[in-house]
């Protein structure tokens, strides 16, 4: 009888410790990368920074000092990122493909608002786990 009671206990302990860790699965991926000016290749650190995508919520994010940004907690689908900072064009990059546990890169360069192209040039996007 304290067999079956200790097998119950072992199997019931197992059974939660395994569900726990199935719904601690990550099922969003991320965007990262580094906004610099187009000129002098210098980082633009405040530049705001956004991801949308058809039915899904814009989420913004602020680059830091060094100019990098990351956009976390992004469903799977296909995103257009853009970027606005004080004293450069305004500029999007091309669709970036957003996977589960994946991190694509998109860099991309500003260039400053006295010139007159308002696409950016994005550098190359990495997607790893």
């Amino acid at each position: 009888m304290q067999t079956l009671k200790a097998v119950r206990m072992a199997a019931v302990v197992l059974a939660v410790g395994w569900a726990g860790m199935a719904s601690a699965q990550n099922i969003t991926g991320q965007v990262v990368g580094q906004i610099t000016d187009s000129v002098t290749g210098q980082p633009i650190a405040g530049a705001k920074v956004t991801a949308s995508s058809r039915g899904w919520i814009d989420q913004s994010v602020t680059t830091d000092a060094r100019g990098n940004y990351v956009l976390t907690v992004l469903p799977p689908a296909h995103y257009t990122i853009a970027v606005q900072a004080s004293g450069y064009a305004q500029a999007s990059s091309r669709e970036i493909q957003v996977m589960i546990d994946w991190r694509s890169r998109n860099d991309m360069k500003l260039a400053p608002s006295s010139a007159r192209t308002t696409e950016a040039a994005a550098s190359g996007r990495v997607a790893a786990r």
